[in-house]
């Protein structure tokens, strides 16, 4: 269950949500400790991304997607951290995969155009923000992506989002969740996409157990993240034994589909 004390954005337990007007999550995050969260964007018309770990959304330098079995080292050369306003820059971003259950390719490397367009200060929610809008295309790219075109990033936030996401944003919203899961089932509970699926979702969360479960979580598989993804390079579904608890928190585990 999400607790209602502040909540410091950044801090182990804590999420991020940028809301639109009714009220529904455009983008979410939640923080497993201060160096790796999940990331969760909506999608118009369906269900959520799945849960994607970073160690930062601007530029995240690790990244790994568990339903793919994406466990990836990334870097950037020049680094558009130093990048100023206004400076077009072509930058390399080269992708090495890790991990033993991933048919390990060669690295990629992917040239990009970069450009800083400009910096604007904004309260959302009684937040104050600072907000870097920018570029990114790929030279070799016949059709636009999420991931290129117009962006901004909320620094303050650690958030990145497509200038089509930034424009629907109307609200903030931040707390604490008990595990990334909890936050999951948060997060699909607010998207409220099949109404059927929203109320066993929030009957589940009601049950009891539930918090056991989601304790366990925070203490078995988003522990081992933050410790062995971050240090030995492998997630905790690329270990002998697979976590239990992560299938008790599995959203779909808790409310199968028809």
């Amino acid at each position: 269950m999400l607790a209602a004390e502040p909540a410091k954005v950044g801090e182990a337990g804590t999420y991020v949500l940028l809301l639109d007007e009714a009220g529904k999550p455009v983008a979410g995050a939640y923080w497993l400790s201060p160096a790796l969260k999940i990331t969760v964007r909506g999608r118009a018309g369906g269900y959520p991304t799945e849960p994607v770990f970073l160690d930062r959304e601007f530029f995240p330098q690790r990244r790994a997607v568990m339903t793919f079995f994406d466990n990836a080292k990334i870097s950037y050369s020049p680094d558009p951290l130093t990048l100023k306003i206004g400076q077009v820059e072509r930058i390399v971003r080269r992708t090495d995969w890790l991990g033993p259950l991933t048919v390990r390719p060669p690295p990629e490397e992917l040239p990009l155009k970069f450009s800083f367009t400009g910096v604007l200060a904004s309260t959302l929610s009684g937040t104050d923000l600072i907000n870097r809008f920018y570029s990114i295309e790929r030279y070799d790219l016949s059709e636009k992506t999420a991931e290129f075109g117009k962006r901004v990033y909320i620094e303050t936030l650690d958030m990145d989002v497509s200038a089509d996401e930034g424009a629907r944003i109307a609200a903030l919203s931040m707390g604490k969740a008990l595990s990334s899961g909890d936050f999951y089932i948060d997060y699909m509970i607010r998207a409220d996409v099949v109404p059927e699926f929203t109320k066993c979702l929030r009957e589940k969360r009601a049950a009891p157990g539930y918090e056991a479960n989601a304790r366990r979580q925070r203490d078995g598989s988003d522990m081992l993240m933050t410790t062995v993804f971050l240090t030995e390079g492998r997630a905790y579904w690329e270990r002998e034994v697979f976590p239990p608890d992560e299938e008790a928190m599995n959203v779909y585990r808790v409310c199968p589909p028809n």
